[in-house]
């Protein structure tokens, strides 16, 4: 509390008395405090304590003085405090938090705790302190303990006014004991866990703590004003309902003698208790506050109570859910006193039993109890009253109308916080029909347990429940106690458990049994039992459902190594094909890679030689295109000069002049030169998607640009998009996503494009020559007469239906090209056309080495074989292809972006 009446006032710097007082004074105020306080020295030992503090750990302050927590409190406990404490030592941090805390007594409290560091003049550090027990502020009633606070406060107050009129003489120790007094206090109010606002008797702001400007969000600088109507209105800004909060704050600044507590409610949904009182000198008998006017102000709390009217509002809620789980839960719910007789009874309890509520309350035990259990019953009572534990019991009860039933019951004694037990809970369930259906099992299994055949039954769940005899001699189990451990997978190998649930137990649900032959496994050995088997369920009689699952087996294991010496020598036979088969697969694999190899190896060669041959003319004549340009316009200037300084030439050279249309040439040339420039522009183009194409340098795997690599096929390809006399222009839509460099094979990625896009220039080469029979509207998505066009880069491509084009939507031919990045380390590129699609039983040989659906001599079948080995062997990617007839074919490459993170 940094009080200006403790600061920096000349009668303190003049007092040289009563150098002890201050101390003495510091101790008085400190007590007057009902919050517990504390003050630790760096070494974490009490220095400072108040009697709230004393009386609350339940030791004297002599005990206390010069010890830490870990002479009083539990080895964990203090570990906690000596934790937190030495982060506010060392991180000068104001500290809340919550601790569990034991007292002399050994009862345990929840304590809300709130710690400072101050240094004193000579550098020492000291941690201040305050405690709640928060067990006894949530208790109802007691919130209004902030108003002895307040008075503690008033108290401060009065004593801090009589110490400054006490003190007369300037006295340096005096002087500094007061520093020390005004830190404590500041130090005081800082730990405090609640918002701390002093006005004056001015309506000036005297003095807030920290806790006040986070609970309101005020700035420092709003504060160093000290205008109370400022900061009035910026918490009016906060409220739900601002006129009642001023109306309130104007009544008790009218009416000073007056105390007030409310809660408030904040836009935000939070919620504070306020609390507020005079702050004066001195109180009549009546509160009022003297006619002497030491009226010093007010002083405002505020506490954030959101959690709390939360804690409330859900234990109401957890009550009336309680209320409804003990009305509504199926077992009868039965509450007695210490004479059994009875307190509460559910409905639940009214329908097992047949009294109502009205009929059983104050009623003792026996009215449900028959004659030959009530002695069995008291000892369970006697038990219960006496050894503070739980039982379970199954008794026999009687109904009203006289029926005999079984129930399990629970029970469990009510004890109060002192120990004395003040009733019983019950919860009772009638198991009359589920001990009548143990009896029935007891005789079915009875019935089974001389059959020569396995017999074994299991629960929904697989649980085995009963072997026979018979089937445990079979697997090997030693007795049902160890058959009834295990469960039906292990009867069976893994194999055959997973061909029972995927193929048997949908039919056995379906028809409601199977029959077969199946295998069982031997315990001991581990063998696996050829058997005849019949499986099915065994249905509930009333609801249909089925409750268990029985199996009946007969091993058959002679008759099975007959058929499995037939089996083999077949299998022999089977292996020997597949071994044929296999050798030709990788025969036919073999070629095709040699294939691939030299036709790439001499197609990179012719490729790169022509673009080297083209090259070296196509340089030189570029390279002399813009001197010439320059040359030219530098004669036309001069002729422009002389035109100009000449006007009235010769007749010789006028008519050179007009003989060569001088006028016409001085326009033209230029633009010759120009178009040359186009030209030779064009022919480098060509020349570099050629070598582009061959990457005849980048055999090795290596990043590149594969928008490079799809360009320079379609710069290669450009004669085939051309219209011509059979067909239109085929246009491109290039759809690229922004991609980084894909590690691949270059070359050979290259020669995957070019087979994909040959296949689609005739697939629509096919397709224009079925439109001029059966010919499309052009009405429908219009597109430029360029045969190139590229569309806006996009992302966003995750499925094959953003690129498919039908014929009924796309009239012209056309290819499209999407570009993908999925995330993390795959590219995906499509390439679609809107021909006449493929048939499915095309698309299953689609890629096998020669099968081609071409005339002989227009196509080798190994075009899409060799590009699938090179996206999926050498690039470990994915090639398919998705058509359906009449809607055009999209052929997907899926490879890594990085070789080494796709394994």
């Amino acid at each position: 509390m940094n009080h200006p009446r403790f600061l920096d006032n000349p009668a303190q710097k003049q007092n040289t008395e009563q150098q002890n007082f201050s101390l003495a004074f510091l101790h008085e105020m400190i007590n007057s405090i009902c919050d517990p306080i504390f003050v630790k020295d760096r070494q974490h030992r009490w220095v400072l304590l108040n009697d709230a503090y004393c009386d609350f750990v339940g030791h004297s302050r002599e005990e206390l003085i010069g010890k830490s927590d870990y002479d009083f409190f539990l080895q964990a406990e203090a570990d906690v405090f000596r934790q937190k404490d030495e982060l506010v030592f060392t991180a000068n941090i104001t500290n809340e938090n919550q601790d569990l805390f034991t007292d002399a007594q050994g009862i345990a409290h929840l304590i809300s705790t709130k710690k400072s560091c101050f240094e004193d003049e000579t550098g020492n550090k000291f941690l201040v302190g305050s405690i709640r027990d928060i067990i006894l502020q949530n208790e109802a009633g007691k919130v209004l303990g902030v108003t002895g606070r307040v008075t503690d406060f008033t108290e401060l107050m009065q004593k801090s006014e009589a110490l400054r009129e006490t003190l007369k003489k300037p006295d340096q120790q005096v002087e500094s004991d007061l520093h020390r007094i005004n830190a404590l206090l500041q130090a005081q109010q800082e730990a405090s866990i609640d918002g701390i606002l002093i006005i004056n008797q001015n309506r000036t702001i005297e003095s807030s703590n920290h806790k006040f400007s986070q609970l309101w969000q005020i700035s420092a600088a709003l504060l160093q004003t000290r205008d109370d109507r400022q900061l009035l209105g910026w918490v009016l800004d906060q409220l739900i309902n601002p006129d009642e909060f001023l109306a309130k704050v104007e009544y008790l600044y009218q009416h000073p003698q007056e105390s007030s507590r409310d809660e408030i409610f904040l836009k935000s949904g939070k919620i504070f208790e306020r609390y507020s009182a005079p702050v004066c000198k001195e109180q009549g008998a009546c509160g009022e506050i003297s006619s002497s006017g030491d009226y010093y102000g007010r002083i405002w709390y505020f506490r954030d109570i959101t959690e709390y009217k939360q804690a409330e509002a859900e234990l109401r809620a957890s009550q009336q859910r309680l209320a409804l789980v003990i009305e509504q839960t199926p077992l009868a719910i039965i509450e007695w006193n210490t004479n059994f007789q009875v307190e509460t009874w559910n409905r639940a309890a009214e329908r097992i039993f047949g009294y109502t509520t009205e009929e059983m309350l104050g009623n003792p035990f026996e009215i449900i109890v028959p004659e030959n259990a009530r002695k069995h019953v008291n000892e369970i009572i006697t038990a219960l009253l006496t050894q503070r534990g739980g039982s379970f019991s199954v008794n026999e009860n009687v109904t009203k109308d006289g029926r005999t039933m079984v129930c399990e019951w629970y029970n469990n004694p009510l004890v109060a916080p002192d120990g004395e037990v003040i009733g019983v809970a019950s919860m009772v369930l009638e198991i009359t029909e589920r001990k009548r259906a143990e009896e029935e099992q007891q005789k079915f299994v009875a019935l089974i347990e001389n059959s020569s055949d396995f017999i074994g039954i299991a629960s929904m769940s697989g649980q085995i429940l009963h072997v026979n005899p018979a089937g445990l001699k079979m697997v090997g189990i030693s007795s049902l106690e160890a058959a009834k451990t295990k469960s039906m997978d292990d009867f069976h190998s893994p194999e055959a458990f997973a061909e029972l649930i995927e193929q048997i137990i949908p039919l056995i649900s379906q028809h409601g049994f199977w029959q077969g032959e199946f295998r069982h496994r031997h315990f001991q050995t581990g063998i696996e039992i050829p058997t005849d088997c019949s499986l099915f369920m065994v249905k509930h009689p009333e609801t249909g459902e089925p409750f268990c699952q029985v199996a009946v087996a007969r091993d058959i294991t002679e008759r099975k190594q007959a058929k499995e010496a037939l089996l083999k020598s077949e299998a022999q036979l089977r292996q020997q094909a597949q071994d044929l088969k296999e050798t030709l697969r990788e025969l036919q694999h073999t070629q095709t890679q040699l294939i691939q190899s030299e036709k790439m190896s001499s197609l990179g060669q012719l490729v790169a030689g022509v673009a080297h041959e083209i090259n070296n003319p196509v340089n030189f004549i570029y390279g002399n295109l813009n001197p010439a340009k320059e040359y030219t316009q530098d004669l036309l200037a001069l002729l422009q000069l002389y035109q100009s300084h000449y006007p009235q030439p010769v007749p010789e050279i006028e008519d050179f002049a007009e003989l060569i249309e001088l006028d016409f040439l001085k326009s033209d040339l230029p633009q010759i030169l120009n178009s040359m420039n186009v030209g030779a522009d064009r022919i480098r183009e060509i020349v570099l998607s050629l070598r582009t194409f061959s990457r005849l340098d980048e055999a090795e795997m290596k990043a590149v640009d594969i928008h490079e690599g799809i360009d320079s096929t379609l710069m290669i390809l450009q004669s085939r998009l051309k219209a011509n006399d059979q067909r239109s222009t085929i246009e491109i839509i290039k759809e690229y996503a922004q991609l980084p460099l894909v590690e691949c094979y270059a070359g050979q990625l290259n020669q995957v494009f070019m087979n994909i896009l040959s296949n689609a220039i005739d697939a629509l080469e096919e397709g224009d020559k079925g439109n001029n029979q059966y010919p499309i509207p052009n009405t429908q998505f219009p597109m430029p007469n360029t045969s190139l066009r590229e569309a806006a880069p996009t992302a966003t491509l995750s499925t094959s239906a953003q690129c498919p084009m039908p014929n009924a939507q796309f009239p012209i031919s056309t290819i499209r090209i999407c570009t993908q990045l999925l995330k993390p380390n795959q590219v995906i590129i499509r390439i679609t056309d809107n021909g006449l699609g493929i048939p499915e039983d095309v698309k299953k040989q689609l890629f096998d080495p020669f099968f081609t659906t071409k005339p002989i001599g227009k196509g080798t079948g190994m075009g899409l074989a060799i590009s699938y080995q090179i996206i999926t062997e050498r690039h470990g990617g994915s090639l398919e292809c998705i058509s359906q007839p009449g809607q055009g074919a999209e052929f997907v490459i899926n490879i890594p972006l990085i070789q080494h993170l796709s394994t």
